[in-house]
């Protein structure tokens, strides 16, 4: 029996009401967008978008890669890959994963000790990020003699440390943990406190501050820059790529408007809604602060190990804030060698804090390298990471050749 004309009638005006009723939500998303910048996005949406599972590392090179990981669906493996255990942490209270690179011909028990590179991941990154973009194209200009032999650390500094989500908690606890000692946990403690000393205890590396690189992207840039305005006297070989340099970078209250001096101002008020990545749909939804700050920044609702107070958010970005830092009490940076570049279409607007931050570093004395900061054409992703490695190896190999 075929379709009743009057039913026919009412599934084509059903399905013309549904197409209208999709055009006129989406003209209200672009009137909005137009009007007052992108519409937040809640942040489990952004959890579920960004939250990709981490590639597992596969090494087959001539050197060693030592894995302190052992309960992980991405140990890394290859034949050149060794398990050993995780780093017990007394300081976080669990097993956290370590991945250790030792170049081709490592040896204990050479004169000179190895220069070693600690490498900070970003929000979204685990210890197996740095190990993915870095370890083959590292091995690569070694073996060219392009760059000397380094040894890589790389730590896991996600909240959970096990890539995992605990559902009882209102955040992602795979989200980062900033690299600060906060109510999350004490990672900045857990850094200098666990990690270097076991690191520098077990392996033939330099521990003068010349042999120590950081080197770090997004939040990881962050965590090369705070520790390095806070601890100046342990690294002085410094690469942060598009770091998270001014946590209240403001331009009318705009954390995403291009640069102006006469119009900048640091952000001194909450709003968890406030955008910090209008990328999304070419502009139309954006990340928001509560997204890439408040699991940590507001881990004082409840008085915990750390922190006792509940402050504004603000206030706590500000006392951790690589730029309020320099701005308010900036330590002599003379010793101090950067390499620090952002592409001209980071989403996260990480170029113009550059044009913050570059002058705050020399005027507290660092030599800041390359000259052109600011790439065309580069994005806030890990293939800007890949496509620059080359130049930061060979920036490295002088730097560490003249500090040798």
């Amino acid at each position: 029996m075929g379709t009743s004309p009057s039913r026919l009638r009412i599934a084509v005006k059903t399905l013309v009401y549904s197409v209208l009723g999709v055009i006129a939500v989406f003209a209200l998303v672009l009137t909005y967008a137009a009007v007052f910048g992108p519409l937040p996005l809640p942040p489990s949406v952004v959890d579920n978008a960004a939250m990709g599972q981490e590639p597992r590392p596969f090494y087959d090179g001539d050197g060693v890669l030592i894995s302190h990981i052992t309960d992980d669906p991405i140990i890394p493996e290859g034949p050149g890959v060794v398990i050993e255990a995780p780093l017990a942490s007394d300081i976080l209270g669990q097993e956290r994963p370590l991945i250790i690179y030792l170049p081709p011909g490592y040896d204990e028990n050479r004169r000179e000790a190895y220069p070693v590179i600690f490498t900070f991941h970003g929000s979204t990154g685990r210890a197996q990020t740095w190990i993915n973009l870095l370890i083959d194209p590292l091995e690569d200009a070694i073996q060219a003699g392009v760059m000397p032999p380094v040894v890589v650390v790389s730590g896991d500094y996600s909240i959970s440390g096990n890539g995992t989500d605990d559902p009882d908690t209102p955040f992602d606890d795979r989200r980062g943990a900033r690299y600060i000692n906060s109510n999350r946990g004490r990672f900045r403690d857990h850094f200098f406190e666990e990690i270097v000393p076991f690191v520098f205890e077990n392996h033939h590396v330099r521990t003068d501050p010349d042999g120590i690189v950081l080197m770090g992207n997004s939040m990881g840039g962050f965590g090369v820059l705070y520790y390095a305005l806070t601890e100046p006297d342990f690294s002085h070989v410094l690469v942060p790529i598009y770091p998270t340099a001014d946590m209240r970078y403001g331009i009318k209250g705009d954390k995403i408007a291009p640069y102006d001096p006469e119009l900048y101002r640091p952000i001194d008020t909450d709003n968890p809604k406030r955008i910090v990545n209008g990328a999304p749909l070419h502009g139309l939804f954006g990340v928001t602060e509560e997204w890439i700050y408040y699991a940590v920044f507001d881990s004082d609702t409840e008085p915990g190990e750390v922190w006792t107070d509940d402050l504004p958010v603000w206030v706590r970005l500000k006392d951790h804030n690589p730029v309020d830092i320099l701005r308010d009490s900036p330590p002599n940076l003379s010793t101090h060698r950067y390499f620090i570049i952002a592409g001209d279409k980071d989403e996260f607007n990480s170029d113009d804090v550059l044009k913050v931050l570059i002058p705050l570093l020399e005027s507290a004395g660092a030599r800041v390298d390359p000259e052109t900061n600011i790439i065309p054409g580069g994005f806030h992703d890990g293939q800007f990471v890949i496509d620059h490695l080359g130049d930061i190896f060979l920036w490295l190999s002088v730097i560490l050749a003249d500090q040798d």
